[in-house]
């Protein structure tokens, strides 16, 4: 039995790809949500004062929060890209599969690493393998 071992974190680009725009995307949309609460407190204290002055006043008091946000946008990427691996490298890897069965290879038994999700497909997927390389050919009779 070979162990498939995927050598890189990012193995389908559509649906990793997905899945860390859509994070930037609602992390933009927080931050951005906090950044208008963040003025809009701030106005609230001193609804008199300029915007010139709120908004400066604002950056001064919350900016390590940004700053703290903004590092922690590459750490929740990576993290994504690492958690998709897990559900994203076995279908991969079960497209290969069934490209091979497809074109009428008999490919070798599938096993998924230790964390990856779907095991149970694969377990699946190694029976119809198992099922297909001891069924007779066309020239074969069965039972012979």
């Amino acid at each position: 039995m070979s162990r498939n071992k995927r050598g890189k974190e990012y193995v389908d680009p559509q649906v990793q790809g997905a899945l860390w725009r859509r994070l930037v995307v609602h992390w933009l949309a927080y931050t951005g949500i906090a950044l208008l609460l963040v003025v809009g407190l701030e106005w609230m204290s001193d609804p008199f004062q300029s915007i010139s002055e709120v908004v400066t006043r604002a950056w001064w008091t919350y900016s390590p929060m940004l700053l703290v946000l903004a590092c922690l946008i590459p750490l929740f990427v990576y993290d994504s890209i690492r958690l998709s691996h897990r559900f994203a490298g076995p279908v991969f890897r079960l497209r290969q599969v069934i490209h091979s069965l497809a074109s009428g290879s008999n490919p070798e038994r599938i096993e998924f690493r230790d964390n990856d999700f779907w095991k149970e497909i694969a377990a699946d997927m190694n029976q119809v393998i198992d099922r297909l390389g001891n069924a007779p050919t066309k020239n074969e009779e069965p039972g012979t």
